[in-house]
């Protein structure tokens, strides 16, 4: 290995070790935050003598909102800063989740569903676009892999968690959904504070890597941007971009991934 591709790798490993934990943390309570509500089920929907129809109504709002919300929050990620942003994401729903476990009605289980995709809104392609703001193009895709394997990790997960959760009926006088709601909601909202204080924002702000390293990282991140700025065209607008076909085509694969995975979960 040359000492130019061992310097390369040094600095990677660097920002890796340093931003991709807490980013994946956040994902991984995200999955475990959207299976919950499976889990919940099992006490909820007797407890609140709510039916199936009621139940799995409540449960797609969460996507209704996430939907409407989704471009909306990445625009405004984009102005005011990935780590600050993120943060108002985990806070917004960590809280939302907590009064999920006070649910009396179906009103208000409708109601919290919807506010719920609308605060996590975001918070996956936000990663994905911070992500490209610390790696160049040659290691993100692998970066990329190691986030997303928190999707995973969070399926394996939420199960013995939730289901040892439930198993706490009657503990402080509350149900186990409820028990489900209000610790699957303290999550995000300590994750949300670790971002704020340790996610840093952009490389220029940085202070893990060295001078030489910031301007090697700094350096590689613009020669690549004034590639893509030389092949593709300018001045494109945001209707444009959402309904290109190449973004529709990829959509539709995503969908249908989706609807096999959350349709078994």
């Amino acid at each position: 290995m040359s000492h130019a591709l061992q310097k390369e790798t040094k600095i990677i490993n660097k920002i890796a070790i340093r931003i991709l934990p807490l980013a994946t943390l956040c994902y991984l309570g995200a999955y475990i935050d959207r299976q919950n509500i499976s889990f919940a089920k099992l006490q909820m929907a007797s407890d609140l003598q709510i039916s199936d129809t009621v139940f799995a109504t409540g449960a797609s709002l969460f996507f209704i909102g996430y939907m409407i919300f989704e471009i909306p929050s990445n625009m405004l990620l984009h102005k005011f800063g990935a780590s600050r942003w993120i943060t108002r994401i985990a806070l917004s729903w960590g809280v939302i989740t907590i009064l999920m476990a006070y649910t009396k009605n179906i009103s208000t289980f409708y109601t919290l569903r919807f506010f719920l995709g609308a605060a996590e809104a975001g918070l996956y392609p936000g990663i994905i676009y911070y992500l490209s703001l610390w790696f160049p193009s040659q290691h993100r895709v692998r970066m990329m892999g190691y986030f997303t394997l928190a999707s995973s990790v969070g399926n394996m997960v939420s199960g013995p968690l939730c289901g040892w959760l439930l198993s706490l009926q009657g503990v402080a006088s509350l149900s186990g959904w409820q028990i489900i709601f209000l610790v699957t909601g303290i999550f995000p909202i300590i994750l949300g504070i670790l971002v704020y204080f340790f996610l840093p924002e952009r490389p220029e702000s940085q202070t893990f890597l060295s001078n030489v390293e910031t301007r090697w990282l700094l350096d590689s991140l613009e020669t690549e941007r004034h590639a893509v700025l030389q092949e593709e065209p300018q001045n494109v607008s945001i209707i444009s971009a959402v309904f290109n076909l190449r973004v529709m085509e990829f959509a539709v694969c995503f969908m249908l991934i989706s609807i096999a995975s959350y349709g078994l979960s």
